[in-house]
């Protein structure tokens, strides 16, 4: 969910206020900034919401594509994700939460194919008018594997979202009476429902391939959410479609050496007239290679287009054993960092795998991942 200013409020018109008298500048920061972002975000007119997104969206596989559900290494996987964004610019900043759980369900008689199951839950908010997103999904895939080394998915998504909003902190132009800002004045604004419910589902298809006996991989695919194009708006007399996302990705890792790896990253997505690509990776070093005590860990960068650039995005990832730790933190260098001195926000992904030991009539041969 992200809102953007219309584009007509250019820097010319900025430069007309770097002076303010105090009374105007409140009245220009109060109107312009809560008035035209916040309310005519509610109404929902020529303006739509957009899915919440991630710098670390490889580590957060089920909002990137269903059909990444359970495939992974482990037979049970836990995932965190927690991101703040524009914290410098906003009284109340972005603030994403994503939680994420999934397990495969391994088929008897077929040793080359499993189903994986899945369960998330996201919060997204901001604004001094609390606008917000609760969501929660269910998540399921199949897989087919080719080979050792070659494997196909496909995965579907249900989803119930809450959106919703408070006045308790919001002004409006008819409370300035002769240039005077009145909290008890009348806002002569009136608002059927302050939350709107709607269902979403969502699709796509991943290959996964890896190199045996090595750590070279790679995972491509694509996926569409929204499909149902739900309306999420708070007015029953106006309709608000979300707009169908569009993802495409690609996250391969090249072992280079026995302790080295280089692990590479690309994504592109698509959501009514809006575009994000973000491209990046990494050197990763493999300390310790011992069974279950492996320690890694990988320094990098990625880069974000939005039309020319928004972001350059440093990071750094830790992995023990089943745990895994992964941080970055956005510098904005869009025209925005005007208002945000380029600090964007920083990111913080936390991942937990969980893998059964296999009974000797249960061992496969061809081993899915």
């Amino acid at each position: 969910m992200r809102y953007h200013l219309p584009k007509n409020l250019s820097r010319n018109r900025l430069k007309n206020f770097t002076q303010p008298e105090p009374i105007l500048k409140r009245i220009y920061m109060n109107t312009l900034m809560r008035l035209c972002v916040g309310l005519l975000a509610f109404y929902a007119w020529p303006l739509f919401s957009q899915d919440i997104h991630f710098s670390q969206y490889y580590h957060a596989p089920q909002h990137i594509n269903p059909a990444l559900t359970a495939i992974n290494p482990g037979d049970i996987s836990f995932t965190g994700n927690y991101r703040s964004q524009w914290k410098s610019a906003l009284d109340k900043p972005y603030t994403t939460a994503f939680v994420s759980a999934d397990k495969k369900f391994y088929l008897r008689k077929k040793d080359n194919q499993l189903i994986g199951g899945g369960l998330m839950i996201y919060y997204d908010g901001a604004g001094n008018a609390n606008l917000n997103v609760a969501q929660i999904g269910l998540s399921g895939s199949y897989a087919i594997a080719f080979d050792r080394e070659n494997v196909v998915s496909f995965g579907l998504q249900a989803t119930l979202s809450q959106r919703s909003f408070s006045l308790d902190r919001l002004s409006f132009d008819r409370q300035y009476i002769d240039g005077t800002f009145d909290p008890d004045a009348p806002t002569f604004e009136s608002f059927q429902d302050m939350r709107s419910y709607f269902p979403s589902v969502g699709a796509g298809f991943n290959f996964h391939g890896k190199q045996y006996n090595k750590r070279t991989r790679l995972d491509i695919g694509a996926a569409a959410f929204n499909l149902n194009r739900p309306d999420q708006s708070f007015r029953d007399d106006v309709a608000s479609r979300l707009p169908m996302r569009f993802t495409l990705y690609m996250t391969p890792t090249i072992q280079l050496a026995k302790h080295l790896d280089l692990a590479l990253s690309g994504s592109a997505q698509f959501q009514g007239s809006y575009v994000e690509a973000l491209g990046g990776g990494g050197l990763r070093i493999h300390v310790s290679l011992k069974r279950a005590r492996e320690l890694a860990f990988q320094l990098g960068a990625a880069y974000r287009f939005n039309s020319l650039g928004d972001a350059i995005i440093p990071g750094i990832e830790f992995q023990y054993s089943s745990f895994l730790v992964g941080f970055t933190y956005d510098i904005n260098i869009s025209e925005f960092q005007a208002a945000t001195n380029r600090y964007g926000g920083p990111e913080l992904a936390v991942r937990y795998l969980i893998t059964h030991v296999k009974n000797l009539d249960q061992f496969r041969i061809c081993r899915l991942f």
